[in-house]
């Protein structure tokens, strides 16, 4: 029987990590005899990041396979794991999201995905779906925090993916500095083999792929081929004994979440893109620029921050340009829903034309003019002409019509990031899953 399970929150202030309590689950699905055949890479699915409601880091998990065992068996198997590492980390259980579906069952939750990926989705809807299910859809921890997560993690149908390969210390109390090689970190992209992204942002100069905090994750590499990635580890030689690592097929930096919207449907806790012209460009302190932008069917208020590194564009659009904006809306007071811009496409730009005064036929001076109705003089050399008109030039504007995307420091989980904007191939790459060790390592010194 086909089996997924879906995990959100399983995380705390004080530690833990959602992607580290499926890593543990899974160890012990294979020692325990449950796992008959594995059906995919795990899942790192991240969701909506607008949501004011959403769990830590807006990631839920989801691991799918064939079941060895009785369906009841595995459900209170993975309760117990699941409680067990939630009082390790001093969480919640009542925060944890925990979603397992039977049989094809998986299949019916895309719409979940999209929903909880793209706007607000209310644990009512939740309830419906495993009250429909007629068992098929099993929410072991009720309606808690975190179920439309795992629910939503169950439901992606991994149609845009990247990877990422996250290795976990042995002690949380390990210094991650004394465990890495920085160096070698930082030049892991610059080898196009091992087809990584966003582990160092050179031009930031700073290593993207060592987290901070009290969790278990020592690093993590992104890129586009699981096995390129496992190569990528091995040339780090991690000096120290981890307790092990796991590769996620992932949706982070594909822009899943950037669906069309009419300004209209541009509402608060919604993602998406508004395209229309430009009506108004407005600095604001502290290096921020308003747009303001019109569809046909209303008005959108967007802001480009700093962070996101394209204000630069935002400040050389002028009226009349044709833009499309994605992002996330968030709710402002007195202002209402507000697009925070994450990548930006100039479409069409308006043409600005500057009117002169003719310059001087004799000493190339620019003239000027002599009064009205009397023409141009120079006032350098004395000629004037009265038969000559101003000259009309086009002005040359700051910025290009195409995509504007943040390098790996600005961009978002989902955001495609600047070294993978003009790639194709990410969407496609497709790597059968034959053997459990392809994707997961038990506790090991990893090789140089």
């Amino acid at each position: 029987m086909k089996v997924s399970i879906g995990i959100d929150g399983a995380d705390s202030p004080k530690g833990g990590c959602t992607t580290h309590a499926l890593y543990r689950l899974f160890k012990e699905l294979l020692k325990g005899g449950y796992i008959e055949r594995v059906l995919d890479y795990p899942y790192l699915v991240r969701l909506n990041p607008s949501v004011p409601f959403k769990t830590r880091g807006n990631g839920a998990v989801a691991i799918k396979f064939e079941l060895r065992k009785d369906p009841e068996d595995l459900v209170s198997f993975v309760v117990g794991l699941i409680e067990e590492y939630v009082r390790e980390v001093s969480g919640r259980i009542g925060d944890v999201g925990l979603a397992i579906a039977f049989g094809d069952y998986d299949s019916k939750l895309t719409d979940i995905y999209y929903e909880a990926l793209t706007d607000y989705v209310h644990r009512s809807r939740i309830a419906e779906l495993a009250e429909d299910s007629a068992g098929r859809l099993v929410l072991p921890t009720g309606l808690s925090r975190g179920c439309v997560g795992a629910v939503a993690a169950i439901g992606w149908p991994a149609s845009r993916f990247t990877y990422e390969l996250i290795v976990y210390r042995s002690s949380y109390l390990a210094p991650r500095e004394a465990l890495v090689d920085l160096e070698k970190l930082a030049s892991v992209d610059l080898n196009p083999e091992y087809r990584t992204f966003c582990t160092f942002d050179s031009e930031a100069g700073k290593v993207v792929a060592v987290p901070k905090g009290p969790d278990p994750v020592l690093l993590g590499l992104r890129g586009l081929d699981p096995e390129s990635l496992v190569e990528a580890l091995n040339h780090l030689g991690i000096s120290e004994y981890v307790e092990g690592w796991i590769i996620f097929k992932t949706n982070q930096a594909t822009g899943d979440h950037y669906v069309p919207r009419a300004s209209r449907d541009m509402k608060p806790f919604r993602t998406g893109c508004v395209a229309g012209e430009v009506v108004s460009v407005k600095p604001v302190r502290g290096g921020d620029v308003e747009l303001r932008v019109y569809d046909g069917f209303g008005l959108s208020v967007a802001y480009v921050f700093r962070e996101s590194e394209l204000t630069k564009v935002a400040r050389n659009l002028v009226r009349g340009d044709v833009v499309r904006l994605c992002g996330v809306v968030k709710y402002w007071e007195d202002v209402g829903g507000v697009l925070h811009v994450e990548l930006m496409e100039v479409i069409d730009l308006a043409e600005i034309y500057l009117k002169r005064n003719p310059k001087c036929p004799l000493c190339g001076a620019r003239l000027k003019s002599a009064g009205r109705g009397k023409g141009f003089k120079c006032v350098k050399c004395g000629y004037r002409a009265k038969e000559l008109e101003p000259v009309v030039q086009q002005v040359s504007r700051g910025v290009a019509r195409g995509f504007y995307v943040p390098s790996c420091r600005g961009a978002k989980h989902l955001t495609i990031p600047r070294p993978v904007a003009s790639l194709d191939t990410y969407i496609s790459v497709q790597t059968s899953v034959g053997r459990v060790s392809d994707f997961y390592q038990q506790p090991q010194r990893i090789s140089q």
